[in-house]
């Protein structure tokens, strides 16, 4: 699970309760991240769902092999050091236009899903930060180091180096606020006062 899917999830986890569904403590525990494996050990859980446990951690002796947390991520773009300097002297910006695939566009996989959609146009309206992916790194695969495998990796796990909340790219130039999330706050602005005018 994302760490946009775990916040959407929470969100969600939140509303029930505010209207008086009782949810369950493993549901919290899942979507705060507890407990959890790397996604390396999601990914070879789903490809080999009969393997067995081999103890080599806590994580995986506790919950089973998706709960493993030695996977080691192996990234195919090298990183350069972030330049924290770059935020001091020009500041966050937001990227000129929607990526292929921002999860902004209508149909994004994050729009497919009736909550992660409902999660962006909250992040919009409240102005939290939303960052493009975009030009930052992703393991390409996952390694175990005492498993003689290697799993691909996920086309959406974005792991870039984060320093101050800010996210950094591959190349060391901090991230970019995702267009979309922009466009979508903007439009939001305008249906606000609309309302108010109306």
């Amino acid at each position: 699970m994302s760490a946009f899917e775990r916040a959407a999830v929470a969100r969600l986890i939140e509303r029930a309760e505010e209207a008086g569904v009782e949810v369950p403590a493993v549901v919290r525990a899942a979507s705060a991240g507890c407990g959890t494996g790397s996604t390396g050990a999601m990914l070879f859980a789903e490809q080999f769902p009969d393997a067995e446990p081999i103890g080599c951690c806590y994580g995986e002796a506790h919950r089973g092999i998706d709960g493993c947390t030695c996977w080691r991520p192996e990234y195919d773009t090298e990183q350069a050091a972030p330049d924290y300097g770059l935020i001091v002297e020009q500041g966050i910006d937001v990227r000129v236009s929607r990526c292929g695939d921002c999860a902004y566009r209508p149909d994004s996989p994050e729009n497919a899903e009736s909550y992660t959609a409902d999660h962006l146009r909250e992040i919009a309206a409240s102005g939290e930060l939303f960052w493009c992916h975009d030009g930052m790194r992703r393991p390409a695969r996952w390694r175990h180091p005492q498993r003689d495998v290697v799993v691909e990796g996920s086309t959406a796990d974005w792991r870039p180096p984060i320093i101050g909340a800010v996210p950094f790219r591959a190349d060391g130039r901090p991230g970019l606020l995702c267009a979309g999330w922009a466009g979508e706050g903007r439009r939001q602005e305008r249906l606000m006062a609309k309302e108010l005018d109306g």
